[in-house]
């Protein structure tokens, strides 16, 4: 099991959040949670460590919902995780540090089951989370 590089703050690019296990994952979003401020909720980047141009997870929080996007060999436009709302909708926006992206309306998700996806991340050195309903890029 890799451990993981997070950037999601000014200053990660030299110095990522490096989270090892599944303990160190759920303080993560945790601690990303409480940061998030109303309305601009943070968006992560999260690599295998030390590779930051492998495949990739995007990961947004947003109280007690988040969005995950997948990117990889097989995904290079990436993939997003498809919640119960409408598509078609008013986009969502996250931010990864002062930049905001859009995410499919309808990809937020439960928190547990981005926490779940995260760790399935970690554990699988980097494999597309399987607890996860994927629809394709915009």
């Amino acid at each position: 099991m890799a451990a993981l590089d997070v950037y999601y703050a000014r200053g990660h690019g030299d110095d990522p959040v490096t989270v090892a296990t599944v303990d160190d994952v759920d303080q993560l979003i945790d601690q990303v949670r409480a940061e998030s401020p109303e309305g601009a909720p943070i968006l992560m980047e999260v690599h295998i460590s030390g590779d930051p141009y492998s495949q990739g997870l995007d990961v947004g929080v947003d109280g007690d919902r988040g969005v995950l996007r997948y990117s990889g060999r097989e995904w290079p436009e990436g993939v997003y995780s498809t919640g119960d709302g409408q598509a078609g909708g008013e986009p969502l926006r996250y931010f990864y540090m002062d930049t905001d992206t859009e995410f499919p309306a309808n990809a937020d998700v439960p928190l547990a089951t981005v926490r779940q996806a995260v760790r399935e991340f970690l554990t699988t050195d980097g494999g597309r989370p399987t607890n996860v309903a994927w629809q394709s890029a915009r």
